[in-house]
């Protein structure tokens, strides 16, 4: 069976071929994002070449274009996104060590970014939030973790 590219024009290329290349550069363009910003453009472009291929009306063409593209980006922020902002978060290593007290083993100087802390068995890279030094010994709290590094500030011995 031989498929047919009609005559209709988008552009000096067939229709078909022009959906064919807004098909390819959506899906492209979400495989680099994983992100879901271009997947209903993807689905809305295959029908549309399947309609141009089908021999539809240039203005159908575009009519099942926005159409689809419209819905599904209403069923994507209506739907779709509401349950991945539901998702639980599994926390990291590095989120487990948030809240827990440790102690300094590398001092901890802002000027330089240099510092080690101890907390749950593991050495981690740690700055202060603000301008300081902590002292090798020194008792810490793990406030966050900013890159690869965990934010910490001392604790007094009486508070613990």
């Amino acid at each position: 069976m031989k498929i047919v590219m009609l005559a209709t024009d988008i552009l000096g290329m067939s229709a078909a071929l022009f959906w064919g290349l807004v098909l390819i550069v959506t899906a492209v363009a979400e495989l680099a994002t994983l992100n879901l910003v271009s997947v209903w453009f993807s689905i809305a472009a295959l029908v549309a070449m399947i309609a141009a291929f089908l021999g539809a009306s240039l203005v159908l063409q575009f009519v099942l274009f926005i159409l689809l593209s419209v819905i599904g980006f209403f069923v994507f922020v209506f739907v779709v996104r509401p349950k991945l902002d539901k998702r639980a978060i599994t926390a990291t290593n590095a989120d487990r060590i948030v809240g827990k007290e440790g102690v300094v083993v590398d001092t901890i100087c802002s000027t330089t970014g240099s510092g080690l802390i101890k907390v749950s068995g593991q050495t981690w890279s740690a700055r202060l939030e603000d301008e300081g030094r902590l002292e090798e010994g020194t008792a810490i709290r793990v406030k966050e973790i900013r890159g690869v590094k965990a934010i910490v500030e001392a604790i007094d011995k009486e508070s613990r």
